[in-house]
């Protein structure tokens, strides 16, 4: 939830992150590990403010809701997919908080369901350009230039797989029925969603979460196994970054300093994994360290500070892994014995708040967010 906009992974993290509270910033504390390195940044979470951006009139949290999906655009207003039991389907459900997550009402929904889990059709993902300028994404598209007030579905080529947005634009990973991922772009507040020029159109392989990384105008695509980069989001150009392993993940503290997650040779439940990091928006990268071996499934990265890393992986159960010293070292931050439910996204806002959401509406899901760079985690209660 990276702020101007939290495109998760806009402002500090990694990717869409919203972190919510369920009417109450404190919820169950679920773990405090001490982990080597993670102190919390001298410029600390940024203060919470009211929006002054008028706001659909809210409503009360449907009883049983459900997360899917968060998207914060400051500190203090965000936004959260899920969806709770109801009368008439689909039951998609989005709520809003304009103070930090100390309270929080439902708004209106998409008329379109919530995906049952990742590799379902329907709607997996909600990410805020600004307070106005919405998107909620998965096997459709659809957008709110009113903060949410009101939905309308937008056609695409295909299975929305990630979307950020940042600096007024937005950028959408789209796989075809053919296979193959392009990444379209279009303004945040509207307008025709078109290939980005200078970008691989029609690549054969994967997109999930993590192709698209967002810092400002500066942005980093990974498309079949290469990496591609822009400090202005006109001219893009391939960076020489190599991977043995797959390339997985970008976290970006700036425009400049990024770190780059490999993953390759899964088995029993763990992946290798190597971390790289660049000084120079990705036009160089160095082998920086080695994050454990546990978990081969989802892997996303988040760096809200220049030296505190986290990764986000899961297999028959779910890690938050912290480096504090640039990836030379790691810890684990938080542990979930799902039975395999995985991560549905993670992200950090500032330098020491972060969310993450655990589960699927098959398995159950749950929100866990941290206020102190990771070192104790919260289980919300809505």
């Amino acid at each position: 939830m990276p702020h101007p906009a939290l495109s998760p992974r806009r402002l500090a993290a990694a990717a869409g992150l919203a972190l919510a509270g369920a009417g109450l910033l404190a919820g169950t504390v679920l773990a405090s590990t001490g982990a080597a390195g993670v102190a919390a940044d001298a410029t600390s979470a940024a203060p919470v403010l009211a929006s002054t951006v008028p706001a659909p009139p809210g409503g009360p949290v449907p009883r049983g809701f459900q997360p899917a999906s968060m998207t914060f655009v400051s500190a203090s207003e965000g936004w959260v997919l899920g969806t709770a039991p109801c009368a008439h389907k689909p039951c998609t459900s989005v709520l809003r908080t304009t103070d930090g997550g100390r309270s929080w009402v439902g708004i209106p929904a998409p008329r379109f369901p919530l995906a049952p889990a990742s590799w379902l059709g329907g709607l997996h993902h909600l990410r805020f350009a600004d307070p106005l300028d919405g998107f909620a994404f998965g096997s459709q598209l659809w957008v709110t230039h009113d903060g949410g007030a009101s939905w309308r579905r937008v056609p695409m080529p295909g299975q929305i797989a990630d979307l950020e947005a940042s600096a007024g634009v937005a950028y959408a990973a789209v796989t075809d029925r053919h296979g193959t991922v392009t990444v379209y772009r279009s303004r945040a507040r509207g307008g025709a969603w078109l290939p980005v020029p200078g970008l691989p159109a029609h690549v054969p392989g994967f997109a999930a979460l993590g192709t698209i990384t967002l810092h400002g105008t500066a942005g980093w695509v990974i498309l079949g196994n290469r990496l591609y980069a822009t400090q202005s989001g006109r001219a893009w150009v391939r960076e020489p970054a190599r991977c043995a392993l797959g390339m997985a993940s970008v976290g970006a503290y700036d425009t400049r300093r990024v770190t780059l997650l490999c993953v390759g040779d899964p088995a029993a439940g763990s992946a290798l994994k190597v971390l790289y990091a660049s000084g120079d928006g990705g036009a160089h990268f160095r082998r920086a360290g080695a994050p454990p071996i546990s978990g081969d499934g989802f892997d996303l990265l988040a760096q809200p500070t220049p030296r505190h890393i986290f990764l986000a992986t899961t297999s028959g159960a779910s890690w938050l892994y912290v480096s504090g010293n640039g990836g030379r070292t790691w810890g684990q931050s938080l542990f979930i014995a799902d039975g395999g439910a995985g991560w549905s996204d993670f992200g950090f806002t500032t330098s020491i708040q972060g969310a993450a959401i655990d589960g699927n509406l098959l398995s159950g899901s749950h929100m866990y967010m941290t206020w102190d760079a990771g070192r104790t985690w919260h289980a919300i209660r809505f």
